[in-house]
């Protein structure tokens, strides 16, 4: 599949993009004087003072908003606990401390000890939108298995513990087998 627009294509709008912009710069420079000679005719005033009459009106009958407070207050006064992180297990803490270790393998350490749980055990809030989609999974029970789902005929079909399903074809099955390769080993000689 071809791209829609690959890097040449990008270069050619560019360029394109650029000489408009020369060319409208030049014509502005050009013809500079006329325009401003055309401001100060009474009709383009009057135009002029409708569009600043109309965009006031629409500013007075837009509805200012506050903006929304923090989620959070920004600088805590000791009242209240404002951290993201739960605490962090003494133990997984001391992997950071460790002796005779290099500092970059004893984060990557603590890293890899904190990554074990789930970011539920680890923050008290969902911090990122994509943990809001199994953010508190386990208070919910568990729903229960369908009978006529995929798994659940998996398991009835392949996983029983009598073992019929593997015994060899029947005899009939296997005669029909037999008889065509007769019939076609016959037809060759």
């Amino acid at each position: 599949m071809k791209p829609v627009c690959d890097a040449r294509c990008q270069l050619f709008h560019t360029e394109m993009i650029r000489n408009e912009n020369a060319l409208r710069m030049k014509w502005f420079l050009k013809n500079q004087q006329r325009l401003i000679e055309n401001l100060k005719e009474p009709k383009l005033i009057k135009r002029a003072r409708n569009v600043i009459a109309d965009s006031e009106k629409r500013m007075k009958a837009c509805v200012k908003r506050k903006p929304l407070p923090p989620w959070r207050p920004l600088k805590s006064d000791g009242t209240i606990n404002i951290d993201v992180m739960k605490p962090v297990d003494p133990n997984v803490k001391a992997l950071v401390y460790e002796k005779n270790v290099p500092t970059f393998i004893a984060t990557n350490n603590y890293l890899t000890e904190r990554y074990k749980e789930p970011p539920e055990k680890r923050f008290y809030f969902p911090d990122c939108p994509n943990w809001t989609y199994g953010w508190r999974l386990g208070d919910f029970p568990p729903v229960p298995p369908s009978e006529v789902g995929l798994r659940s005929v998996m398991l009835a079909q392949f996983y029983q513990r009598k073992s019929f399903n593997l015994h060899q074809d029947p005899e009939w099955f296997r005669g029909c087998q037999k008889k065509n390769a007769r019939d076609f080993t016959e037809l060759i000689y």
